[in-house]
C-alpha cells in the first residue's frame, strides 16, 4: 500500500515517510514495514500477518466475458440513452463564416473577436478549439504569435491548419526550450533516467543508500516541474530526517548534469527547467502567446509564460481531460487572472454522448458542464461490427494484450496498428518472461539481474513491482500461448493506420485523437456502476471500511479518463458494459434525486 497511518494518526504517503516514525495499516491497525526499492516504494504487512482483506495489491485486470443484458434493459438503453431525442438543446450560431463555408458558434466568435489582452478558454472535448485559435490568429495578421502545443503529434496536426498563416509559429514547450538551451545538451540526452542511474552517478551504496537514491530521484522530478528557484524551496521531504542528505545529493547531481564535460545523462525536463530558470523575455519576438492543453501543465510552465512578458496571452484547457497526474501535471488554468470564455459545443460527438458525459461529470465530480453535441451522425450502438475495421481503446497495456489474444483467436490474419508504435508496447518482454519461467537463460535486462525466475517472483511480490507482476500474471494466464500471440502481433503489425483492421491504443495515447472508425471501449476502466451504487444507493451504515476508503479517494482522474475515451469517436461507439450498467442503474433509480432527498430528511432528523 502507498499510504499508512503514523503514530500521530496522520495518513502519510510512502515517499514522505521517515525512518524514525512507525506506520500502521489504516484497516487492521497492525504495524507495517517500509520498503524502498529502485522501482517501487510501498508499505507492507509483517510476513506472519494475513493481509488478504486490507492490503492493497496491484491487480492485473483479467478480461471478463461480455455481459448479457435482458431485452427490456437493451430497450431502456436504446430509448433513454442511445437514441433519445433532445428537443430542448440548442446551439447558438453566429454570422461568422469559416473558409469552408460553415458558420461558427457564438461562443467561438466571442473568443475570436475578444478585445482583452488576457483570455482563458475552457474548451470541452471536440469543441473545435484549434479552429477557434486559427481564426483568432487570422484576424490579427499584424501580430506575431507563438502557439505552444502539448506534444509533437499535436504540433504536426496544428501545422496542417496554421501553416496558412505567416504570423504564427507552432512549437512544443520543449521545442521552445531546446532552441534556447537544450541544443547544447544534445549529446547528453536520454529518455530514461532513474534511481539506478543516480546510485551510479553519485557513487552511492546499492544496499545502504537505496532509500536515499529514491528520494533524490523524487526531489529532482519535483524540482524540474516546479517554479522553485532552489531545492530548499520545495515542500517535499520537509520533515524527513534524511532531508540534508537528499538536498546535498540533489545539488551534486544537478551540477553534474549541468556540466558539458561528463557523461551524466539529462532528461528533456532538465533543459526545460534550465530555460525556466533563465526567465527569458519573449516580448521582442512575439506579441501574443497561445497555449493549449493547460490542464496538463506545471508551475514551471506558468512561470515561463509570466517571464515571456508578451502583451497578449490566450490559454486553453479542459480540466476534464487532465489525465497525467502520474507525471506531476497541474491544472494551471485557475491561476490565470483573465477573462474566461467557454466552448461547450462538441462538433465531434452527438448529444447522446454529450448527455452521458453530463451525467458522469454531475454524478461523480459534481459539476454541471452543459455539454452540447453537434454531430448528428454519431451513434451509440449496442455492439460494433468487429468483422470490419475498428478502434479498441483500453485503460492498460495488459488489457490490450487480452483484446489482441481474442481478436487473433477469431482471425489470425487481422492487421494491427498501435498508436505510439508497436515497439513501445514491449510485447517481446512477455515472451522472454515465459522462456525465463521455463528455466531458459535470458539476455533481457529486466530479468537477467535475478538468479532465477523464482527469485524474481519473490522480489516482485515483496516490492510490488508493477511491471514484473504484470508480466508474471500474464504468463500465468496465457502460458505457452504467449509465443503465438506475440509472434502474431509482430507479423500482423502495420505502420499505416489506414491499412489496419484494428487500431489499438490506451486512453492516454489516444488523447487529442478523433476516430472516424467505430470505437470499442474496453472493460478495464473504473467500475462506475459499483461506485454509483456505493455513493448513492447504499446506506452509510452498510458500507464497509474499504467502501468508505474508496469513496474518500479522489477518483476524478479516472472519470477524466472515461470522459477522454468516450469523446474520441466521431461515428459509432460501443461503450463498456460498466457504463451500460451504470446508465441502467441510474435510470431505475431515477437519477438518485429521491435518494438525496431521503438522506437530507434523515440528516435533519438526526439534528433534531
Amino acid at each position: 500500500m502507498k499510504k499508512a497511518m503514523n503514530q500521530n494518526f496522520k495518513m502519510v504517503d510512502i515517499i514522505e515517510s521517515v525512518s524514525t516514525d512507525t506506520y500502521h495499516c489504516p484497516v487492521c491497525k497492525k504495524e507495517l514495514i517500509r520498503n524502498f526499492g529502485a522501482v517501487k516504494q510501498f508499505y507492507s504487512h509483517q510476513k506472519d500477518v494475513d493481509a488478504t482483506d486490507c492490503e492493497i495489491k496491484m491487480k492485473l485486470i483479467i478480461k471478463e466475458d461480455k455481459s448479457i443484458f435482458q431485452q427490456s434493459e437493451s430497450n431502456v438503453l436504446s430509448t433513454e440513452f442511445y437514441n433519445k431525442q433532445f428537443d430542448d438543446v440548442e446551439v447558438e450560431m453566429s454570422d461568422y463564416m469559416s473558409e469552408e463555408g460553415y458558420y461558427l458558434t457564438k461562443e467561438q466568435k466571442d473568443i475570436i473577436f475578444s478585445t482583452e489582452d488576457r483570455v482563458k478558454v475552457s474548451a470541452l472535448a471536440g469543441s473545435s478549439k484549434t479552429t477557434t485559435l486559427y481564426y483568432y490568429a487570422k484576424t490579427r495578421p499584424h501580430k506575431k504569435i507563438l502557439y505552444i502545443v502539448y506534444n509533437r503529434s499535436m504540433k504536426e496536426e496544428a501545422l496542417l491548419t496554421f501553416d496558412k498563416l505567416r504570423n504564427v509559429s507552432v512549437m512544443t514547450l520543449h521545442g521552445l526550450a531546446y532552441s534556447f538551451c537544450g541544443k547544447y545538451y544534445r549529446d547528453k540526452l536520454t529518455l530514461n533516467y532513474g534511481t539506478v542511474d543516480i546510485i551510479k552517478d553519485l557513487k552511492l551504496d546499492w544496499n545502504k543508500d537505496m532509500e536515499l537514491a529514491v528520494k533524490v530521484n523524487e526531489m529532482m522530478k519535483n524540482y524540474m516541474l516546479s517554479d522553485a528557484e532552489k531545492f530548499e524551496d520545495l515542500e517535499v521531504f520537509k520533515e524527513d530526517d534524511m532531508r540534508n542528505s537528499i538536498l546535498s545529493c540533489s545539488h551534486r547531481l544537478w551540477e553534474l548534469k549541468k556540466s558539458y564535460k561528463n557523461n551524466v545523462k539529462i532528461e528533456h525536463d532538465f533543459y526545460l527547467k534550465c530555460f525556466q530558470e533563465s526567465h527569458t523575455d519573449l516580448s521582442s519576438k512575439y506579441d501574443i502567446i497561445m497555449n493549449d492543453e493547460m490542464q496538463d501543465s506545471s508551475l514551471m510552465m506558468f512561470d515561463i509564460i509570466k517571464s515571456a512578458n508578451t502583451t497578449g496571452l490566450i490559454v486553453v484547457g479542459d480540466y476534464l481531460q487532465s489525465i497525467y497526474s502520474f507525471r506531476n501535471s497541474v491544472n494551471i488554468m485557475p491561476m490565470f487572472d483573465a477573462k474566461e470564455y467557454k466552448l461547450t459545443t462538441s462538433f465531434r460527438v452527438s448529444q447522446n454522448i454529450a448527455h452521458v458525459c453530463n451525467l458522469l461529470v454531475s454524478d461523480f465530480i459534481g459539476d454541471d458542464i452543459k455539454m452540447k453535441g453537434f454531430n448528428s451522425k454519431q451513434t451509440i450502438v449496442d455492439r460494433i461490427d468487429k468483422s470490419k475495421p475498428y478502434v479498441c481503446l483500453c485503460r492498460t497495456n495488459a488489457y490490450i494484450f487480452s483484446e489482441i489474444a481474442d481478436a487473433l483467436s477469431e482471425n489470425k490474419n487481422k492487421r494491427l496498428f498501435f498508436e505510439g508504435g508497436y515497439q513501445s508496447y514491449n510485447f517481446n518482454n512477455l515472451k522472454d518472461c515465459l522462456f525465463y519461467s521455463q528455466g531458459h537463460p535470458t539476455k533481457n535486462k529486466i530479468f537477467s539481474k535475478f538468479k532465477d525466475y523464482t527469485t524474481m517472483k519473490i522480489f516482485a511480490e515483496r516490492t510490488d513491482d508493477i511491471e514484473l507482476l504484470s508480466l508474471i500474471r500474464m504468463v500465468d494466464k496465457y502460458g505457452n500461448r504467449i509465443v503465438d500471440i506475440v509472434d502474431g502481433i509482430k507479423n500482423n503489425a502495420v505502420t499505416d493506420k489506414k491499412k489496419a483492421d484494428i487500431i489499438f491504443s490506451t486512453c492516454h495515447r489516444a488523447k487529442g485523437m478523433t476516430y472516424s472508425l467505430p470505437v470499442y471501449i474496453s472493460g478495464d476502466y473504473l467500475d462506475i456502476e459499483n461506485l454509483y451504487k456505493k455513493k448513492y444507493l447504499t446506506p452509510q451504515e452498510e458500507l464497509s471500511d474499504k467502501d468508505k476508503e474508496i469513496l474518500e479517494k479522489d477518483l476524478s482522474e479516472e472519470l477524466h479518463i472515461i470522459y477522454v475515451s468516450i469523446t474520441r469517436p466521431s461515428k459509432s461507439i460501443e461503450v463498456s458494459d460498466s457504463i451500460k450498467r451504470y446508465l441502467l442503474m441510474r435510470y431505475k433509480d431515477k437519477g438518485h434525486e429521491l435518494h438525496n432527498v431521503i438522506n437530507n430528511i434523515n440528516e435533519q432528523k438526526e439534528v433534531i
